[in-house]
């Protein structure tokens, strides 16, 4: 009995060699036509290679039949319909693991076959190929990275994965430091392709699952490792800054700023490369730009704020806010406080608080005497014009209007000394086209956001010593 099976394991294995060698063979001729698939030959030896991929008793019979059944669907569309139906037929089962099975255009192959299966089990198979690929293979990495992204729940379910086999495997490799960053660049350069088509939800957890991702490098000393680090570390940021443009609901997920810090430590105590914190402030932008469109809703996100600092430094941080609060004047002063610096606005002083209600009417009488003597229409310079050209006429009235344009300078030297002391200038300026903002525009008719229109009557902007300054009253526009 123990004969005969031997016996028929050996004519399987011979049969399936057979099998092989006629597929390769038409494949490396180029000679692989469409009347060729009726030939009994490549019926029998196609029919061999489809039984082969649910073979379990020889998983690198399974491989091999995945990976010669896809680099024969590259031949011709014909052929490509002829071995889909085997693939989909006998990839309905998971693959083995390919461990150290084969080379890079196995792999490649291999990949290519298995990309035609729709099966549950193809995303989890190619998230862990992802992270388990060699350092050199680019092409199936692609394939993988794909498969793993597209095909899967969400983007964290896909990132779990691969962080997770990737942290298996640098335990059973000698020099996995210096791996580990080759690995992490490759993995994030082929995500960042696969992530501008991906059109599948995020999925709750997706910063941590990056930050476990980014786990897995740091730490390498020595010249060869300082290079290794900072090229890893600007392929990681940059990946962040394209999911941070693409995911507008990343924006404000904490776990992927904590990736940031992780990768800002990897040179403490000292200080990353200039390349990297430029990339840093990027981020920095981004997800300051996030903060602000909440704080315009009145919302203070001080978790992420607090992130942010730990990850990227304070000063960083409060130079990013500080310049958002000071160029949009339509946040209420607290949250405008709180963008800039973090801190919550300390409450003024009874006393001072009245007397600011109390003024308020006084700045907007300043704010309108302000906007009175900066119109075009008259002025000084026009009273003078027109007492040059009457002077010959009539000296008297010429001197009338020049000794009027005197007092208006002085008017409007004082009207400007005032306004400063009150801190108060004009916002806008008649005749400026911008895009509509509620925030700070008024319309006398219905107009949309960002709708082209021309301010009419610029506005008064209050900036308050050591606190944030505000709109005393919004410019008047109409439609351009």
């Amino acid at each position: 009995m123990s004969t005969s099976r031997i016996d028929q394991s050996e004519l399987l294995s011979a049969s399936f060699e057979q099998a092989l060698a006629t597929i390769k063979g038409l494949i490396d001729t180029r000679n692989f036509r469409k009347e060729l698939l009726n030939q009994p030959e490549v019926e029998n030896a196609l029919e061999i290679l489809g039984l082969s991929i649910t073979d379990e008793s020889e998983p690198a019979h399974q491989l091999e039949a995945v990976a010669i059944l896809g680099k024969a669907g590259e031949v011709s569309k014909p052929i490509a319909l002829a071995v889909q139906g085997l693939l989909e037929r006998g990839l309905r089962s998971p693959l083995p693991p390919t461990g150290t099975w084969g080379n890079a255009d196995d792999r490649y192959y291999l990949a290519k076959g298995i990309s035609v299966s729709h099966a549950s089990w193809v995303p989890r198979y190619s998230a862990i190929e992802l992270a388990r690929g060699e350092v050199v293979e680019k092409a199936s990495r692609e394939i993988w990275a794909n498969l793993a992204v597209s095909r899967a729940e969400t983007l964290t379910e896909a990132l779990r994965t691969t962080a997770d086999a990737l942290a298996k495997q640098l335990t059973e490799i000698a020099d996995p430091t210096d791996t580990a960053y080759r690995k992490i660049m490759r993995i994030c350069d082929a995500l960042s392709s696969t992530l501008l088509t991906a059109d599948i939800p995020t999925g709750p957890g997706f910063g941590q699952a990056f930050s476990d991702l980014v786990l897995q490098a740091g730490g390498g000393k020595g010249a060869e490792s300082s290079r290794l680090r900072e090229d890893a570390a600007a392929t990681v940021l940059d990946l962040v800054i394209q999911i941070l443009r693409l995911r507008f609901d990343i924006l404000f997920d904490t776990g992927l700023y904590r990736a940031v810090g992780r990768i800002r430590g990897w040179w403490r105590p000292g200080r990353p490369p200039d390349a990297i914190e430029n990339k840093a402030d990027r981020i920095t932008q981004l997800a300051l730009n996030g903060i602000h469109i909440l704080a315009r809703q009145g919302v203070e996100d001080k978790e992420l704020r607090q992130t942010l600092v730990a990850a990227l430094g304070p000063a960083r941080v409060n130079f990013t806010g500080e310049r958002l609060a000071n160029s949009d004047p339509s946040l209420l002063p607290h949250v405008s406080h709180w963008l800039a610096t973090g801190k919550a606005l300390e409450q003024v002083r009874s006393n001072d608080a009245v007397r600011e209600l109390n003024q308020r009417d006084t700045d907007e009488l300043i704010g309108r005497l302000l906007l009175a003597i900066q119109a075009k229409e008259g002025g000084s310079s026009m009273l003078r014009v027109i007492a040059d050209a009457v002077e010959a006429f009539e000296p008297s009235h010429a001197g009338t209007l020049k000794s009027s344009a005197d007092r208006f300078d002085l008017i409007e030297q004082w009207t400007n000394v005032l306004a400063g002391k009150r801190r108060l200038e004009i916002f806008g300026q008649k005749g400026e086209i911008v895009e509509y903002d509620p925030a700070v525009h008024e319309a006398t008719i219905p107009i949309s956001r960002l709708t082209l229109v021309r301010i009419s009557v610029p506005g008064i902007i209050r900036s308050p010593s050591g606190r944030p300054s505000y709109m005393l009253f919004k410019a008047i526009v109409e439609k351009a």
